[in-house]
């Protein structure tokens, strides 16, 4: 059971770094200092949400099926 705690909760945290690091990378934008610190933010968030997330949850459902 313990597995199944962690599926679902790592694609949540996963959303959560994804946000988090568009937010800075937006601040930065406003603030308007260092322009290559703001690709960086906003190109890691991006990732978070739009790669890491579904990998997560297309592994981890995989890993779900082969625990039954």
């Amino acid at each position: 059971m313990g597995g199944l705690g962690i599926i679902i909760v790592l694609p949540i945290i996963s959303v959560l770094f994804g946000l988090y690091f568009i937010t800075l990378g937006l601040w930065e934008l406003r603030e308007g200092l260092n322009r290559k610190q703001y690709i960086m933010y906003m190109f890691t968030g991006l990732f978070f949400l739009v790669l890491l997330t579904p990998m997560i949850w297309l592994f981890g459902s995989t890993f779900l099926v082969q625990m039954n």
